[in-house]
């Protein structure tokens, strides 16, 4: 899906992109609300985009369900994992409790790692800016 947004800030190599609503915010909700209830998103910026450029953003469709697995998904696996391993091995509800919640906080901070990691991989796989946008 591609999408037209305007840049309001530029940092480094990255910039924030504001989009007006459109049918896809219901559906994707890969955007960013500030306090002002407007959807942006930060992205690289390969193309040079300046302060009140638009630019055509593409925005991958399958990235959503990537993005939802890792950060809801793949944590309570975890938990129920530790927790049932623990339960069997020491048969304590308390022991396996504790080991769930320690695997789950991990888990948070395993991608959270990952995420620096891979940073140059995102930029395939995430939302990016295609080109500056010219109106007819």
């Amino acid at each position: 899906m591609i999408e037209i947004g305007e840049v309001i800030k530029v940092e480094d190599d990255r910039v924030e992109v504001f989009f007006q609503s459109s049918e896809y915010c219901e559906k994707c909700k890969i955007c960013y609300s500030d306090s002002s209830g407007r959807r942006t998103l930060i992205l690289y910026n390969p193309v040079g985009a300046k302060v009140k450029d638009k630019v055509e953003v593409f925005i991958p469709e399958g990235m959503i369900s990537k993005v939802s697995f890792s950060i809801f998904i793949f944590p309570l696996l975890i938990f129920f994992s530790a927790y049932w391993i623990l339960w069997k091995l020491t048969d304590s509800e308390l022991m396996s409790s504790i080991g769930g919640m320690v695997a789950f906080l991990l888990a948070f901070y395993a991608l959270r790692l990952y995420e620096k990691k891979i940073a140059e991989i995102k930029r395939v796989t995430l939302p990016c800016i295609l080109k500056i946008h010219k109106p007819p």
